[in-house]
């Protein structure tokens, strides 16, 4: 089915291979459980002045900040390669004031929930040194929720219900112990592929 024509206000919907939005993130790993956190860094429809309070372009001064959880299901080992599977949700936030914080992971979800995602992830990780890895994450997103929002006098909305989007990242992965407990740190983009 093709995607709607974007309403008036609506952003993070670039059409044509461009990206919808970017991101900056970490990813927490304790066992088979993911957390994941962090800021956009651009949105499709929105200037680089609307997404941070000011400088440096930061996750203390971003506007825009999302938050998940996953669950791992499948997991191979093979040759130098990590390969796992999971499955979770993103919640999407604007807070006007920015403020979030790496030390603080909750932090990332202060402000209102403007958009969630159900998803599907899938990383390829190849091991480079002891507890170290370069991470190669894609993940299958799913629009559920879009709520509009207004700032600056006008009123917005981060995509639509229904909206298909494929996100890809690539970053760096520390194991901190054989748990495992990993910290991966990424950046990351997301195009339209659809919608449901």
């Amino acid at each position: 089915m093709a995607a709607p024509e974007s309403a008036p206000g609506e952003v993070g919907t670039a059409s044509g291979g461009k990206n919808s939005f970017e991101y900056v993130g970490q990813v927490d790993q304790d066992g088979d459980n993911l957390t994941s956190y962090g800021f956009l860094s651009a949105i499709a429809g929105l200037h680089l002045s609307q997404l941070y309070t000011g400088h440096p372009h930061d996750e203390i001064t971003a506007r825009f900040t999302y938050f998940g959880t996953a669950t791992l299901f499948a997991r191979v080992e093979f040759n130098g390669l990590f390969i796992i599977d999971a499955t979770g949700s993103i919640q999407y936030y604007f807070d006007p004031n920015g403020g979030a914080s790496f030390s603080d992971p909750a932090s990332f979800k202060s402000g209102e929930l403007i958009a969630a995602d159900p998803a599907k992830f899938h990383d390829v990780m190849s091991v480079t040194a002891p507890n170290t890895g370069l991470p190669h994450l894609t993940a299958a997103l799913q629009r559920t929720k879009a709520s509009k929002f207004a700032f600056g006098g006008a009123t917005y909305r981060f995509g639509h219900v229904g909206l298909l989007q494929r996100s890809t990242a690539t970053g760096l992965s520390t194991r901190i112990d054989p748990k495992p407990t990993s910290k991966l740190t990424l950046g990351g983009e997301a195009q339209v592929t659809g919608q449901a």
